[in-house]
């Protein structure tokens, strides 16, 4: 929240109707299964791992800023649309993703047994993932490890439909919001179904909804609990003086020279914090 300076001040935690309200993110982690997102990883170049967001929309109990930012919001036409929306305080900005009104939503949360990043707690995800026309729905572990719900069977998006997740889209494409806060797969130039073969990545200046959809040297800069990024350099928070800052100047972090989290890489070396490249991203291995 904001103070009278207009600088950011610490506050509660939005409260509302979720099995998971520990592990928001920005919070201090150690493993996964301790984040809403299930993603527990180094912020920028530092090294200290937080709690992040999964790709695309929201997860249950996630930070929120509209019903759109969301897994299972209405109007995306994907398995489960309709069933969450972001519950918001009177008189507050930021809410939290919704447990879900009937089933288990395509990209939200969900527990795949003895996995490392389900929640082992008393309040674990659902499991009565929504299937698609012809499909059941069934939870499947995402690009970077988090399990989510899928009711779309082998099918893939194509560049410009709508998803829930890089999970959805052909060739592993990014899962981006377009000028009205939609998520659809990213359209790469000069593609025509979501993109070349292999990772793919979004330039300086394209859209974003998580830092792993960049391009390395970007980062997504947007506003918490939003899906709504720009792929960018990172800022620093108002009133600080970047010279003196940890970072380079200009930025609120070490400038990511790196690729971050979730990037794309060809090596190890290419990925911040002695992170291993791991088929073809910069990220901890997927092990059951």
């Amino acid at each position: 929240m904001k103070g009278a300076t207009g600088l950011g001040t610490c506050a509660p935690a939005p409260k509302g109707a979720t099995y998971c309200s520990d592990g928001l993110d920005g919070t201090v982690c150690e493993a996964c299964n301790s984040c809403c997102s299930r993603l527990c990883a180094p912020y920028a170049a530092t090294g200290v791992r937080v709690c992040q967001p999964a790709s695309g929309c929201r997860v249950n109990g996630d930070l929120c800023r509209k019903n759109s930012d969301c897994c299972g919001a209405a109007g995306t036409g994907l398995p489960g649309e309709g069933n969450v929306e972001c519950e918001i305080q009177p008189g507050k900005a930021i809410g939290i993703c919704r447990n879900p009104r009937s089933c288990n939503p395509q990209g939200n949360v969900c527990h795949i047994k003895d996995y490392a990043c389900t929640d082992t707690s008393s309040s674990s995800a659902r499991n009565n993932c929504c299937g698609a026309t012809g499909n059941s729905g069934v939870c499947q572990v995402d690009n970077l490890g988090v399990p989510r719900c899928n009711g779309l069977g082998t099918n893939c998006r194509i560049a410009g439909e709508t998803c829930a997740s890089s999970n959805d889209c052909c060739n592993q494409a990014p899962c981006v919001p377009d000028a009205a806060g939609i998520l659809r797969c990213y359209a790469v130039p000069g593609g025509s179904d979501g993109g070349v073969p292999g990772p793919i990545c979004v330039p300086k200046g394209g859209s974003c909804s998580i830092n792993a959809d960049c391009c390395p040297g970007a980062t997504c800069v947007q506003k918490v609990g939003s899906t709504q990024g720009v792929c960018g350099d990172a800022t620093p928070p108002p009133g600080t003086d970047p010279a003196k800052d940890a970072g380079t100047p200009g930025s609120d972090a070490p400038a990511p020279i790196c690729a971050e989290y979730g990037q794309i890489c060809k090596t190890s070396a290419d990925c911040c914090n002695g992170i291993s490249c791991w088929n073809g991203k910069c990220m901890d291995q997927i092990i059951y």
